[in-house]
């Protein structure tokens, strides 16, 4: 066994690569690859928390290679960089002076379908950009991301040839989005590229990236093409970036979601034995993973390598199977594309039943519990203007099955720690695994509560879970703006760290009025 050094891949195809540099955010110049917007403070609606760590995260990887025309942030993302007249301001700034722009703040979308992001200062005295004042990918732009809410609708009335057909005029490859309000987190940027490192496609990078910080939104892909064919094959085969334009003539989209008629219960019961655990790497062995990579199909040869980046990741590929374990022990095994063709969805008692033999064959489960968790599809639709304008019925084309690490039957609450998760197509073929479950080394902490501190002399009686939720989403809505209310929760083991405790999750949604909402993620400790 021998470990080499990952050579970094450039996203961009190879006619325009240029020697890796350091992977931090790189802005200068006019190379017209990259460009982004971020906002945490805006002119006139609620600030956020996270926007400039997300848009980092998704600028530091690619800039390594290019570098990005510019930043902006706050104050510095006005209207003008959204709109026809300026959006390729000195063939540098502005949403159209890049074939891949990123933008991060608030989103919210009409009953016209019509999005608006709002933004960080007057100009022209106006301070929200509107989809349907933007004409954009008639110069540069190829691939455009809103790391936003309700960017990319795909339920109701609402899907991408109603809100982006028009300011489309023509040359662009892919949009990513979401249909649901998102989640405010610093890692949107940095996930995709870390899912995209795996050998996927663009578009599985960013649902992928998406699921792990929460199954609850819905993230969606979008891709153009002259003709229907043309569209679907982009959406599932692009992974590099390229400024070639391409003719508008239809839209197909995928998105993670639950079908129509599935609903998920919170699971709120506090365990009564709630002990913190000690949790450790299943994956630490270079051997293990050697193993694991020669049985999902890697070549013998080929698994004699293992190649380390600078991260503490390791990976083991052939030509048709990705295996990959990040530095934190979590391990995905990519096997490449879905057959989408094929949209009779698969049984779900046989979609459990393929992914618990998979558990079973390469000892997914040993030493470590786990039950049945919630299961969601990846669903495929598409459309068109042309002729008398059409839009298909949306396909299951892949099946999510998870299944949740538990301790003493209290089940993760994590989207990203504590979890298998097996993507099965239509022909019940494995596609992608994913298992950041942890080894259970032993517990601690294994008082009664009455026991784990003395007695109060004043006999005070503390605060009560309700309260302490109230503290931090009283810190998230600070301004007094926000009304929030309860998306889901769950009491359980939070296994993200290498001691296990029993916490009670809430994702809540905020109101802040004038059409924008957010989610967060809210836990306190059940001691």
């Amino acid at each position: 066994m021998t470990l080499e050094k990952a050579v970094l891949n450039s996203p961009v195809a190879p006619d325009e690569v240029r020697p890796a540099k350091e992977i931090k955010a790189v802005i200068s110049g006019s190379d017209d690859w990259y460009g982004a917007c971020s906002l945490e403070t805006f002119n006139s609606s609620s600030g956020l928390t996270y926007t400039h760590e997300d848009t980092e995260g998704f600028l530091n990887y690619p800039t390594g290679f290019n570098p990005a025309n510019f930043w902006r942030k706050d104050a510095g993302v006005q209207v003008w960089e959204y709109e026809e007249t300026y959006d390729n301001w000195q063939d540098t700034y502005g949403m159209d002076a890049v074939a891949v722009f990123y933008h991060s703040g608030h989103g919210g979308m009409d009953s016209n379908g019509v999005f608006q992001a709002p933004l960080g200062a007057l100009w022209d005295n106006r301070d929200r950009a509107y989809s349907s004042n933007m004409a954009f990918a008639n110069e540069e732009l190829r691939y455009l991301f809103w790391s936003t809410c309700y960017s990319l609708r795909v339920s109701g009335p609402d899907n991408p040839v109603r809100t982006w057909w028009g300011p489309n005029k023509g040359g662009l490859r892919m949009m990513f989005g979401y249909e649901t309000t998102s989640v405010d987190d610093p890692n949107y940027g940095k996930f995709f590229w870390d899912e995209w490192s795996k050998n996927k496609t663009f578009a599985r990078a960013f649902l992928d990236a998406s699921w792990r910080i929460s199954h609850n939104q819905v993230p969606v892909v979008m891709a153009a093409g002259a003709n229907q064919s043309e569209a679907i094959n982009r959406l599932n085969t692009e992974r590099l970036f390229t400024k070639a334009p391409v003719t508008k003539g239809w839209y197909q989209w995928q998105w993670i979601g639950t079908l129509p008629t599935r609903s998920f219960i919170n699971e709120t019961t506090i365990p009564t034995q709630r002990s913190g655990i000690i949790l450790s790497n299943k994956f630490a062995s270079d051997d293990i993973i050697a193993k694991l990579a020669l049985g999902v199909g890697v070549t013998r040869k080929e698994a004699e390598t293992i190649l380390l980046d600078a991260n503490g990741n390791r990976s083991l590929s052939s030509k048709d199977v990705h295996t990959h374990v990040t530095n934190q022990g979590a391990l995905n095994i990519h096997f490449g594309k879905a057959n989408v063709e094929n949209t009779s969805l698969l049984n779900e008692d046989k979609a459990v039943k393929i992914a618990q033999s998979f558990i079973n064959d390469f000892e997914l489960n040993n030493g470590i519990e786990l039950a049945l968790g919630n299961t969601r599809h990846k669903f495929t639709c598409g459309g068109t203007t042309k002729g008398s304008g059409t839009v298909t019925t949306p396909s299951a084309i892949e099946t999510i099955i998870q299944f949740r690490q538990t301790h003493q039957a209290a089940k993760s609450v994590n989207s990203d720690h504590g979890l298998i998760a097996i993507s099965i197509d239509n022909d019940g073929r494995i596609v992608n695994v994913y298992d950041s479950t942890r080894l259970v080394l032993g517990e601690t902490n294994k008082l009664t509560p009455d026991k784990l501190w003395p007695r109060d002399p004043k006999g005070s009686t503390g605060e009560n879970i309700d309260a302490r939720f109230k503290k931090k989403i009283d810190r998230i809505i600070a301004d007094g703006k926000g009304k929030s209310s309860v998306l889901n929760e769950a009491v359980g083991y939070d296994f993200s760290g290498n001691l296990g405790s029993v916490v009670h999750h809430k994702e809540i949604e905020v109101d802040f009025g004038q059409n924008l909402k957010k989610r967060y993620k809210v836990r306190v400790p059940i001691l």
